[in-house]
């Protein structure tokens, strides 16, 4: 699984904002069975995402939130919430 550590993508928010367009293209209605774009299984693979031949949206959902869910608790600690007055 994913280390966390984005350093060959870039910043975190960039990386961020990167598996966020592949999630908008990802949860696009589709066709039942219908596969996965060529261009969206570009910006997976340019984004270190395994494909396996034949994988389903689902599938690729899941591993980009796996991918995500580190980052958002790295720019969480990096980024505290000031205490509410």
């Amino acid at each position: 699984m994913y280390s966390g550590d984005s350093g060959s993508f870039g910043t975190p928010r960039h990386e961020l904002y990167r598996l966020d367009r592949v999630l908008a293209q990802l949860t696009r209605p589709a066709m039942p069975g219908a596969d996965v774009p060529a261009a969206v299984r570009d910006q997976l693979r340019a984004l270190g995402l395994t494909m396996p031949g034949s994988v389903d949206r689902e599938e690729l959902i899941a591993q980009v939130w796996g991918r995500k869910r580190p980052l958002l608790r790295q720019l969480d600690d990096d980024d505290p919430v000031p205490p509410c007055a």
